[in-house]
């Protein structure tokens, strides 16, 4: 029974979380990071849910990140591609792919970066996997996670972020208003804890939307502004710029469909909203 397999793991001291069986989704409202190893908790979660499949995340919690081969996406093509891989740990999936396990790199979070089609990564941030002895997933090699080979990271980390110079930026009629607006929403998402990050850069991307909706902004500047601020907090290294790239769209589209109702004309002398960008830019990097 899943239940079973949630407490050997657990006993283990490996994070443990139930996943819906149709779909591989959490049960959980907040997912993996619901993950626990507690023998109360994850009677409770099987009570609730018999027929869970039992997840676990990867990343720092469990010290571990994992190759996931899809077959259904050429996975096996972009396997066989690749230089031989050292033995490791290695799972086969219901839908006949893999799980190659390696120990964490730091910062290795959810993309493919330059891998073929088919092979994705489950590293640090959003990353889980379904641990063997599920049905349909079995260990085929039983080893420990071992370190991935310099050229299969080279890879998959992310190129370094290159900030791309900001457009001129044309003064509006409410630029202070704008520049303290502007100026408060990138501090706070280059300030912003690891756990709340990914929250943060919606809620900014919204808010600046609404700006742009009203004519106070130009949108090349929020989304640069916005994108190197989640490379300050450290977000960008995690989810991946285009992962980042996304959620700005979506905050900025939500935004400008609902356009902010701008104060009276303010006659303070003006502040560049190019140059608060770059002085932004230049802050997070302080942080994260």
């Amino acid at each position: 029974m899943s239940i079973e397999l949630a407490l050997s793991l657990a006993a283990t001291g490996t994070l443990v979380f139930p996943c819906k069986p149709e779909n591989k989704r959490p049960h959980t409202s907040n997912g993996f990071k619901a993950a626990s190893v507690f023998p109360h908790v994850i009677q409770r979660w099987w009570s609730d849910w018999p027929d869970a499949l039992v997840g676990m995340p990867t990343g720092e919690r469990t010290n571990c990140w994992v190759l996931d081969v899809d077959p259904r996406h050429g996975g096996d093509v972009g396997l066989a591609s690749l230089p031989p891989l050292p033995l490791t740990r290695t799972v086969r999936t219901r839908s006949g792919g893999q799980h190659l396990y390696w120990r964490r790199v730091a910062g290795l979070g959810n993309s493919p970066g330059r891998l073929p089609p088919g092979l994705d990564v489950r590293g640090d941030g959003r990353g889980y996997v379904i641990a063997a002895g599920n049905p349909g997933y079995t260990l085929e090699r039983d080893l420990p996670p071992t370190e991935a080979p310099e050229w299969l990271l080279a890879m998959v980390r992310p190129p370094p972020y290159v900030p791309r110079p900001s457009q001129p930026y044309q003064p509006q009629s409410h630029d202070a208003y704008v520049t303290s607006a502007v100026q408060s929403e990138l501090d706070s998402l280059s300030r912003c804890p690891a756990g709340s990050r990914g929250y943060q850069l919606n809620t900014s991307s919204f808010r600046l939307g609404t700006l742009i909706g009203a004519g106070a902004l130009d949108r090349a500047d929020a989304e640069q502004g916005l994108l190197d601020a989640a490379h300050g907090c450290g977000l960008l290294a995690v989810d991946g710029e285009r992962a980042c790239r996304a959620v700005i769209k979506r905050g900025l589209d939500a935004g400008t469909r609902q356009p902010r109702a701008l104060p009276e004309r303010d006659d303070t002398p003006l502040v560049d909203v190019t140059k608060l960008l770059r002085k932004a830019k230049a802050k997070a990097s302080g942080y994260g």
